[in-house]
């Protein structure tokens, strides 16, 4: 069980027992590599997204970064024979299309930060691992189906709908439905066990019958 999470919920999908999606949680093989670079602050809390993405795709990990007196190990965010492209939307990132891909050299590291904004802009400039890497950004899309937490305006997205999108873009537009189909789940039930929505609005998956009983 990863630390921080109480005995009542899945220590997997990490939502409460009754809840638990994880037979829903697809093996989705992709010759994308993602690297998700989390701020420490993000290891605690249930809602966190970036999580469900690696559990979901095969060739993925989590790296955390922001813990006291230990530093984030930077070995392998770049690979010969890859390119490595940071999820970022810098003043000087170019836009993930399908041109941008067509010229790619290979299969893609793709590196995401998980953190907020601030965090993110603040590690952005000072790890080393990812000085000079190239960074791009999502085209403009549909809003954010992420209703867990209050986004910073209207364009954000949580971090597992930004890497659906990538890996969509970069790949499989098959493995974005599966990761966008996880969200859903994640976003319905959690709503419905903290009473803001009907077990009626959740038809993505519906509501266990034995969540009523719990």
């Amino acid at each position: 069980m990863r630390m921080g999470i109480a005995e009542h919920r899945c220590p997997n999908c990490e939502i409460r027992m009754p809840l638990c999606f994880c037979h829903l949680i697809p093996q989705i093989s992709l010759q994308t590599r993602l690297i998700v670079l989390m701020h420490s602050s993000e290891e605690v809390l249930t809602s966190n997204s970036a999580r469900l993405a690696v559990k979901a795709l095969t060739n993925s990990e989590i790296r955390i970064h922001g813990r006291k007196d230990e530093r984030m190990s930077s070995v392998g965010l770049t690979v010969e024979g890859r390119d490595s492209l940071l999820l970022y939307p810098s003043l000087d990132a170019v836009e993930l299309n399908a041109d941008f891909v067509s010229k790619l050299n290979g299969p893609v590291n793709l590196v995401v930060p998980d953190s907020n904004w601030r965090q993110t802009r603040k590690f952005v400039r000072r790890e080393a691992g990812l000085i000079g890497m190239p960074h791009v950004k999502l085209p403009a899309g549909k809003p954010s189906e992420y209703l867990l937490r209050q986004q910073p305006n209207a364009n954000s997205l949580c971090t597992l709908e930004a890497i659906a999108r990538a890996v969509g873009i970069l790949e499989s537009p098959e493995a974005q439905a599966g990761l966008e189909f996880l969200l859903r789940v994640l976003v319905e039930r959690t709503l419905w066990v903290r009473g803001h929505i009907r077990a009626d609005q959740c038809p993505t998956a519906g509501i266990p019958r034995s969540a009523f009983n719990s």
